[in-house]
Order: structure tokens, then sequence, then C-alpha cells
């Protein structure tokens, strides 16, 4: 398998699972003169909310996102906190579609990001030892834009799950570091 077709080759069909009380956006604005929908811009501090999430694999203590958005550039970083460990990645991306490749903890992620409508889509695949994996993550706001909603989709030969983390925008000096 070449690296081109490790990204979004193993997902077959994503299938979210919405939490109840997560309403699809109303935060679409579309133009009066070519009814385009504009595009949410994510910048901002997100704190996990571990009570609204859906996650089929272990919960962080803690997971702070910093997102700056500025169309086309995307930058997020991402904080998980468990115990005494902190596990921080950044990954700086388009959302144009271009392929980037970043090296994380030794290994090799090919990512690129796009959009779906009104859903930024972020899609990474990687092979560690042998084994092709894809992660695809669908991110779009809620509740007025204070919560961002991160479909997850990870799929592999031996592990696959589905989550659906919920985030609420905080202040940066309240960020649960």
């Amino acid at each position: 398998m070449t690296e081109q077709h490790v990204v979004g080759a193993i997902l077959p069909e994503a299938k979210f699972a919405r939490p109840k009380d997560v309403l699809n956006s109303t935060d679409e604005a579309t133009t009066l003169e070519n009814h385009a929908v504009l595009k949410p811009n994510f910048t901002g501090t997100w704190n996990f909310n571990h009570e609204r999430s859906t996650l089929q694999i272990p919960a962080p203590e803690a997971t702070i996102f910093v997102i700056d958005h500025r169309e086309p550039t995307f930058r997020i970083t991402r904080t998980h906190i468990v115990g005494e460990r902190r596990d921080t990645f950044s990954l700086d991306l388009t959302t144009d579609g271009q392929l980037t490749s970043t090296l994380h903890e030794g290994l090799r992620l090919r990512s690129r990001a796009y959009w779906d409508d009104n859903t930024l889509v972020f899609d990474t695949g990687f092979v560690r030892a042998g084994i092709a994996a894809t992660n695809i993550v669908r991110y779009t706001l809620s509740d007025g834009g204070n919560t961002l909603v991160a479909e997850e989709c990870f799929r592999s030969v031996p592990v696959n799950y589905d989550n659906v983390w919920l985030l609420e925008r905080v202040d940066p000096d309240q960020a649960n570091y």
C-alpha cells in the first residue's frame, strides 16, 4: 500500500452517534446574494466535557484544544491529561484538502483537512508496524458556537472505535491545564 492510499483507505463508512443533547448547528449563515454557506470559525480554547461526550475509548482526565483558524489555515494544539502525563500535539493544515506529512512520536502521519458543507473534516492515515490506520474527525460547532463537536472514527485491523467529543469554549485563562 502506498502512502497516498493510506489516507481514507480503511474507512468503509463512518457512522456517528450524536449525543441527544447536541443539536445540529444553527450557526450557519447564508449570504443573500448567492446562498452560499459561510464556513464556521473554530478559533478558541476548548475544554473537554466528559459528561456530554460519548467515547468508546478510556476518557482522559482532561483535554484542551487550542485552535487558531484563519481560513484557509488551521492550527490545532491538543493536550490530553492522564494522571501526571501530558500529551500535547500540534498540527498545521490548510482546509483545501492539501496533504501534509507530520512526524509525531516516531510515527509519520499523512493528514488533510477539507470542508464538507459547514463541517471541517480531518482525514489522517498512518502505518504502524506494517498495519495501516485511518482516523477521520468531523468538526462542527453547536450551542451558538460555544460547543465544539468532534465526531471521530478510527479504523485499523486490530482497533476500531467511534467517539463524539464535546468541548466547551472557555476563556484561555480558565482552561483546565
